[in-house]
């Protein structure tokens, strides 16, 4: 590190790359070396032997590579334990391990911790699920390791590889009292160096009772990983059919809550239906009591109904025939309407014969205009006595007894406001042979309008009072 901080410029990249290549030889030299070592024996490892303490410092190198040494003044320094702690926040199966870790009260630092975890990981043969869930969430932990990190390269897969092979042994470690906080992280590479290079260097030649030996312990853990698989096969189903069967508990006993609601509820409406069962015979009796008083009521109501029934009649035929009276009369003030409609025809025929000589005759128009408002003026008061006449008729028709004296009345009416019609139409008459050599084209139309409006008006307002 020292010689990659005094190079400048872009071979520092070369010599991150370097760096990152020769940790990952140095895993694979360690992964090898701990295989071969553990293959040999004819038992499970149950101590530390120094390939599987090499393993662990190697792992932990890789997991140091590239983390950023922050030590803030609130924020403790930064850990390969708290990337550890970040990622199993999303596997199930780390609970139980970090729960055991913090049950060691000897463990008094994030390093001792985060060595337990590795070893434990390694006991249960779930190093390379690890590794694999922390490259493949890399970026939950990002923010935790410089750019040049071996966790952060394209070549952190390669590493869960490495460690699928590690399934085949068996470790039984003893963690308890075990000082992991201050263990020597150094790497041996005389292991891996001896005799020029260890990759290069020839092989003694196997006896064959070591490999009958090794091919029988082969196929001991071959079986015992396949048992393994199982077993934890097995557990996952019985977490899931005990995840059941607490659900099914759940639901029976608010079933049975149910169950016991609905049998109070029952209860309840029981009781309350015998309650109402009372009230209702008690309300029919009372029913029955109010059916015969008000029978005899409508009985008596009856009596009288029939009998004012029959003055109603006797009314009724009486207001008929002043009906029938009243609508010949308006057939007769019909066929008069036709007669004057015939006569202003006529008179329509000679206002045209007349436009000629009345537009010469501009002068007398202002006259004929005054006129012709002392002719609406008596149109109107003509009006205001129909409209005084017929709220006399409509307060006389709201009493059935005094029908005769309204009848005589409005005949009486009627006849006088035939006459007053006679003598309106006689004076309308008049008027029109004094104003017909004098008035104009349009006076004439307006006051044409006018009379008819009238007209229209007064036989309204008589059929109203009929």
């Amino acid at each position: 590190m020292d010689m990659v901080e005094n190079v400048n410029g872009s071979d520092i990249e070369k010599y991150y790359v370097i760096e990152q290549k020769n940790l990952l030889q140095l895993l694979k030299l360690s992964i090898k070396n701990f295989i071969d070592f553990a293959l040999s024996l004819t038992s499970g490892l149950e101590e530390e032997e120094g390939s599987l303490y090499q393993l662990f410092v190697v792992l932990e190198q890789v997991l140091k590579h590239g983390l950023k040494d922050k030590n803030g003044l609130f924020t403790g320094r930064t850990d390969f334990f708290n990337v550890i702690q970040i990622i199993s926040r999303d596997l199930e199966w780390t609970k139980d391990l970090l729960e055991s870790i913090s049950n060691m009260s000897y463990l008094k630092t994030f390093t001792g911790r985060g060595r337990a975890f590795l070893r434990l990981t390694m006991m249960q043969k779930k190093s390379h699920i690890f590794f694999m869930e922390l490259v493949n969430s890399v970026d939950k932990v990002r923010s935790l390791y410089h750019p040049h990190a071996l966790l952060l390269s394209e070549e952190a897969h390669i590493i869960a590889g490495l460690l699928v092979g590690l399934n085949v042994i068996d470790c039984n470690l003893c963690l308890r009292d075990k000082d992991l906080d201050n263990l020597p992280q150094v790497v041996q590479l005389s292991r891996y160096l001896k005799d020029g290079n260890y990759l290069d260097s020839p092989t003694p030649p196997p006896s064959p009772q070591i490999d009958t030996h090794k091919q029988d312990y082969q196929n001991i853990l071959e079986q015992k990983s396949y048992i393994e698989e199982i077993n934890e096969k097995l557990r996952l189903d019985f977490l899931v059919v005990d995840k059941k069967s607490k659900m099914f508990q759940q639901d029976n006993d608010m079933l049975m809550k149910e169950v016991q609601n609905m049998k109070s509820r029952i209860e309840e409406l029981s009781s309350e239906r015998d309650f109402l069962r009372k009230k209702m015979e008690q309300s029919e009796d009372v029913y029955r009591r109010k059916m015969e008083v008000e029978k005899a009521d409508i009985a008596v109501e009856r009596e009288t109904y029939e009998a004012s029934r029959q003055g109603l009649n006797e009314l009724y035929l009486l207001a008929k025939e002043e009906l029938v009276n009243t609508n010949n009369r308006v057939t007769d003030l019909e066929k008069d309407l036709e007669i004057e409609k015939r006569i202003k025809n006529d008179l329509e025929k000679a206002n045209g014969l007349l436009e000629k000589e009345l537009l010469d005759k501009e002068d007398t128009i202002t006259a004929l205009r005054k006129q012709c408002a002392d002719v609406k003026k008596l149109n109107l008061s003509m009006l205001n006595k129909v409209q005084e006449s017929d709220k006399k008729l409509a307060e006389r028709d709201m009493s059935l007894k005094d029908m005769e004296s309204r009848t005589v009345q409005s005949s009486s009416e009627m006849t006088d406001l035939v006459t007053k019609y006679v003598c309106s139409s006689t004076f309308f008459e008049q008027r029109n042979l004094q104003l017909r050599m004098k008035i104009s084209r349009k006076s004439w139309t307006s006051l044409k309008r006018n009379v008819m409006r009238w007209k229209v008006v007064w036989r309204l307002q008589s059929l109203d009072a009929v």
